[in-house]
């Protein structure tokens, strides 16, 4: 399992009434302890904020029985909670067993503009003008897909091809900084570390473009979110992504999503490729090393 969190927060101050903005990758989520029950564990996962205006918030997601969201709690103090982020706990999407031969295409971005018309082709055949069409959900969906394709396929053959963007990753990301393994391990796996940051890339969402952003920078030394064009709508459309995958195209009121019009999947789709672009550009002009590992 593992938090999601999508969004922005709005939070009236309870004095000066005034509304503040907090964005979700401003909060960093930690274990905060649990206790034993009959069905096992309960685990505490918090977020903190300490904001200049509004002082001490907190957001937190209770997990019991393990793998089960229990319930989630917003914790503004005094102050009024305008608009929530949509988080709790998912679980992660399942890799392809065979992960170590999954064979990159010759392009990602080559492969992310064909997709992409593809779908678009297929809205402009079958899709609706209702924003209620199943058909235009899911290639609303699609579009998510193909982006979290691009940023995982450039992000695997850019490491792979660069000896110390992969040692950066080793030094710094978390969960991979601080992973330990046995010798037996070790010795078991040829390439260990190769293949671990291989796995480690590879078992990323991609669709969490706050973590995306951090691996970016810390690898090739680019930020991703401030590229794109229209930030609130690209992380809305990332909202509404989660909403179409796990509720079947309901929020988490159980109201049904009428947003998918043809008008706003086109328009979706022309913000993701606008963005891609603008990566795809900062990924191929970046400075690289004069000699590159054989591996």
């Amino acid at each position: 399992m593992e938090i999601y969190c999508y969004g922005t927060a709005r939070v009236r101050h309870a004095v000066t009434g005034d509304v503040y903005s907090i964005s979700a990758d401003e909060l960093d989520w930690q274990d905060a302890g649990g206790d034993e029950r009959p069905m096992g564990p309960a685990s505490h996962h918090e977020a903190m904020v300490e904001h200049p205006e509004l002082g001490l918030m907190s957001w937190g997601v209770w997990e019991y029985p393990e793998g089960a969201e229990n319930m989630t709690e917003s914790n503004v103090g005094q102050h009024i909670l305008v608009e929530d982020f949509d988080f709790g706990l998912q679980h992660e999407e399942p890799e392809p067993e065979n992960w170590l031969e999954y064979v990159l295409p010759n392009s990602a971005y080559r492969s992310f503009l064909t997709a992409s018309a593809e779908a678009i082709d297929l809205l402009n055949e079958r899709g609706t003008e209702e924003g209620s069409s199943n058909i235009n959900r899911m290639l609303f969906t699609q579009q998510i897909v193909i982006l979290e394709a691009y940023l995982c396929d450039t992000l695997i053959a850019e490491v792979g091809s660069d000896q110390q963007a992969e040692d950066r990753l080793i030094a710094e990301a978390e969960g991979l900084s601080d992973a330990k393994f046995t010798l037996e391990a070790i010795k078991a796996t040829p390439d260990f570390a190769k293949a671990k940051v291989r796995e480690y890339l590879r078992d990323m969402l991609y669709h969490n473009l706050p973590k995306v952003d951090v691996l970016y920078r810390i690898a090739l030394g680019i930020r991703i979110l401030p590229l794109a064009a229209d930030k609130d709508s690209l992380m809305r459309a990332i909202l509404l992504r989660h909403d179409c995958v796990h509720r079947n195209g309901y929020d988490k009121q159980g109201n049904k999503l009428n947003d998918f019009t043809r008008a706003y999947v086109t328009a979706t789709a022309l913000l993701i490729r606008q963005f891609v672009q603008a990566i795809e550009t900062e990924v191929i002009t970046r400075p690289k090393p004069a000699i590159q590992s054989k591996k």
